[in-house]
């Protein structure tokens, strides 16, 4: 090949990059294919999108009504509401983004709608009957999702996924899913004890869940699990992952870390009160402020450590070039 050509090829795959038909395959311009320029204004576009949200709200006020029950009643679920608000809290942030948007995907967001409604037709009673709700407010997030995705276009709806996504959160769990968390929690919490009591050199007899100690003995219930705690601490990571770190490996680590965090605390709680149980008092466990809110200092230590290492996270990141620099 001569020099001239050679030129001219460079040239060639220079337009290329330039038009855009050398673009990426797998982003990009297929993406931008998925959405449609917006074919009237913005104003009655958000119009539009604010009245579909307030109809599937009112379509589904129902299952609203038992989800604030619920989380009344069990308190592993009392997170739910403020899941609404802290999506609410990520549009807001990106309000200019939503103002300036002039495309929309109108099929593709049909299409989820489609899926919500045949999720929220397949919630039958008799077959789903623990977890109809969880179907049923399944069904209203991925309504929730279609219109957005309908109204805003795909290129939005990346740019807002994670107040999307968080929505998911909203769902109560599915009683197989609560129950194999649960189990797993009350397994790690009863190891995390033995442990501890092995630390601490206290002499204790153990049978599978049941601590026996010199004068009183403790059973790892599942009510001991430590479910809503640890669920507070994950949600807690994803937030702060999201606000303060750029990287997706520490994004990674600080939702792990959450794992041994939540044991942990959890065990130093039923030693605590273990001990108070049998050197001082049986009813520190048996009834007793220390048993029913002991729990809330830890979790706030726990909390505070966690926090103090997506801020170490954040210093990490900035050492490595995540953060420009001002």
């Amino acid at each position: 090949m001569h020099l001239s050509d050679h030129l001219n090829m460079k040239a060639l795959l220079g337009d290329k990059r330039q038009t855009g038909v050398g673009a990426n395959r797998f982003g990009g311009e297929p993406v931008q294919a998925l959405s449609q320029p917006l074919p009237f204004s913005s104003w009655i576009r958000n119009e539009l999108s604010l009245l579909l949200l307030l109809t599937a709200v009112v379509g589904f006020w129902h299952p609203l009504v038992l989800l604030f029950s619920l989380t009344q009643q069990q308190e592993h679920y009392s997170h739910i509401v403020l899941i609404p608000c802290l999506s609410v809290y990520v549009f807001y942030l990106h309000r200019k983004a939503i103002n300036v948007s002039r495309e929309w995907s109108p099929w593709l967001g049909l299409f989820v709608i489609g899926l919500g409604a045949l999720c929220y037709g397949s919630a039958d009673a008799a077959i789903f009957a623990p977890d109809q709700l969880s179907m049923t407010i399944l069904a209203l997030v991925l309504i929730c999702w279609g219109i957005f995705l309908s109204c805003f276009g795909v290129t939005l709806c990346r740019k807002v996924s994670f107040g999307l996504l968080f929505l998911l959160f909203m769902v109560p769990l599915p009683s197989f899913l609560l129950d194999a968390i649960v189990g797993f929690l009350q397994r790690s919490s009863a190891e995390a004890t033995d442990v501890l009591f092995s630390a601490l050199s206290i002499p204790v007899f153990r049978q599978g869940f049941v601590f026996s100690l010199s004068n009183f003995t403790v059973r790892v219930a599942e009510e001991c699990s430590g479910i809503r705690s640890a669920l507070s601490l994950f949600i807690t990571s994803l937030v702060a992952g999201h606000f303060l770190l750029r990287a997706v490996w520490t994004k990674i680590g600080l939702v792990i870390i959450v794992v041994p965090l939540a044991i942990a605390k959890n065990a130093f709680r039923i030693v605590g009160l273990s001990l108070l149980a049998n050197y001082v008092d049986p009813t520190f466990i048996t009834d007793s402020l220390i048993h029913r809110s002991g729990g809330i200092p830890l979790f706030l230590l726990s909390l505070v450590g966690l926090l103090s290492l997506a801020w170490l996270l954040r210093r990490i990141e900035k050492r490595f070039g995540y953060f420009p620099a001002k």
